[in-house]
This record gives C-alpha cells, structure tokens and sequence, in this order.
C-alpha cells in the first residue's frame, strides 16, 4: 500500500502530469464531477443541486503551484466564486489547498491569499473547508489554518488519512472551535 500511495503522490506532484490533467481531464472523464469550466456553468450546477436539496462543495481544480501569477490567479477565482455563492444565494462553501495559494512559494503569501479568501467568505457567512494534502504540507497548513482560526470562524479542514505522524501533529494543535 505505501509503495503504490508514494507512487500516486509523486505523479500528483509531477509539473507536466498537472498540465497535462489540467488540459484534457475533462475530455478523460472528469467532466462526471466538474459543476463547470467557469463560473456561469459552476452557478447553473449548483442551482440544479440546490434545488434538489443538495448542497454543494466547490473546489477551485488545482495543486502544487510554484509562480506567484498562478497563486494570485487561483486567488481571484476563488474570491470570484465565493461572490458569486453569495450573489446567486447558492448552498455551497468552498474547499481549497493551500499549495494552490502559494504554500510551496512563502508561507506569508500563502497566508495573506488565505486571509483575503477568508475574509470575503465570512463577510457573506460562507464556509472555507482546507483540504489536506500530503504529509510535508500538513504542519504548515495547519499553522495557516491556526492562524485564522483565531480572527474567523468559517473555515475547517477535511483530513483524508490518519497516519502516526499526523496524530502527532494533531496533538501540537490548539483545540478550534
């Protein structure tokens, strides 16, 4: 199991497997899960969900950004989105990795992304959920996510394996909430 997980992490991780996942994903069977390629297409899933009475989780698609310019733009789109939530009076909360808002670059700037982000979406009471990633961006994330917790209280994280050095670094956190 560890080899095969070590395996898929690193493809994760692989620059030209991410543009390449980014470019024909969709055409390759992703389009299953994706509300949209764009916001007005992102609006129209969610009112059809909404009005079935099924909330949503929007994530905006991407990890492992290494320039500034992509940080940024990821930034704007999420802050574009989470306006939209509000403008359309959609039920969903936002979900996002950290690495795509320039962890892997300065924690200070991803910090600073993640508190615009933040501080928009507790403007219109909307939930930010901080998806986990793999084990050398959990301490940073969770410092990120211990950070704001202490000016907001609409974010949270989602967890996706519990291992023996994770249960170690949830023992250093603060109780949230």
């Amino acid at each position: 199991m560890g080899l095969t997980r070590d395996f898929f992490i690193h493809l994760s991780q692989n620059k030209m497997l991410n543009s390449g996942a980014k470019r024909w994903g969709l055409k390759l069977g992703a389009q299953s899960v994706v509300a949209g390629t764009n916001i007005a297409e992102m609006v129209e899933s969610v009112k059809t969900l909404n009005a079935n009475g099924i909330s949503a989780t929007i994530d905006n698609l991407g990890e492992f950004v290494f320039k500034k310019e992509e940080a940024l733009e990821a930034k704007d789109q999420i802050l574009k989105v989470i306006k939209a939530i509000h403008e359309h009076d959609l039920d969903a909360h936002i979900s996002l990795k950290p690495t795509q808002l320039g962890l892997d670059i300065e924690f200070k700037f991803c910090l600073e992304n993640l508190r615009e982000i933040v501080s928009l979406a507790h403007k219109y009471n909307i939930f930010i959920n901080f998806d986990m990633e793999d084990y050398g961006h959990l301490k940073p994330s969770f410092d990120i996510l211990d950070e704001l917790s202490k000016e907001y209280d609409n974010i949270g994280t989602v967890i996706q394996r519990i291992s023996i050095k994770l249960k170690k670094i949830l023992r250093n956190i603060r109780t949230i909430g």
